[in-house]
């Protein structure tokens, strides 16, 4: 494989993995204006201090607004998503929440807020955050299945974890990009192995 064929294939790499963090939308926080989070940070620690239905429901709002403005940043996009669907999940169960919910509306925030404090961060530094805070996420819905005992839910149940299905998206789109980076590996070892083969034969015929 010559030098060309190789910086083909590491730049066919590098684009599946932004692939996990697409969806269409441009990272660009650099180049975007300045938005206040001010609001945002009120009703997170409102929440934090007391948990009621009038602040679940502005935290939703919020993000609501929030996001359209954050469409040149997906990561920060995938954050508020998931802020709207942890505290939408919240004002569902209310009192049969899990208490880690809570949790993890601090945490992605505060994850939020360090991704907009910094705007020089680089690119892998952003994604590690995210995903970091998507398998947080994972592990939160893994034991919200296990407190409900395996019962079939509700409708409203239902309704409630909708806000999940984003999250499984990007898991599943992080496997799926794994699978085609081993699968190119696998084909790489292999190309590398025939010519390795054939410039032995070569190198035999020749003395």
């Amino acid at each position: 494989m010559d030098k060309s064929s190789k910086e083909n294939l590491a730049s066919d790499i590098e684009h599946q993995l932004d692939d996990f963090f697409d969806e269409g939308i441009p990272s660009d926080p650099a180049g975007a204006d300045p938005v206040s989070l001010e609001k945002l940070k009120s009703l997170v620690l409102s929440i934090d201090w007391e948990i009621t239905e009038s602040c679940l429901t502005d935290l939703i709002d919020e993000t609501d607004t929030l996001l359209p403005q954050f469409q040149n940043d997906r990561f920060s996009h995938t954050l508020l998503r998931m802020l709207k669907a942890v505290g939408r999940y919240i004002r569902r169960r209310q009192a049969q929440a899990h208490p880690d919910a809570i949790k993890r509306i601090m945490s992605v925030f505060a994850s939020l807020e360090k991704l907009t404090g910094s705007l020089d961060l680089e690119e892998e530094t952003r994604k590690g955050i995210v995903a970091k805070e998507i398998a947080a996420f994972k592990k939160l819905k893994e034991q919200v299945e296990i407190q409900r005992g395996g019962s079939r839910p509700s409708p409203s149940a239902r309704e409630a974890d909708r806000g999940y299905v984003e999250c499984d998206q990007f898991e599943q789109a992080m496997s799926a990009v794994e699978m085609r980076l081993n699968s190119q590996v696998e084909n790489l070892k292999a190309q590398l192995e025939t010519l390795q083969k054939e410039l032995e034969q070569i190198r035999g015929a020749a003395s």
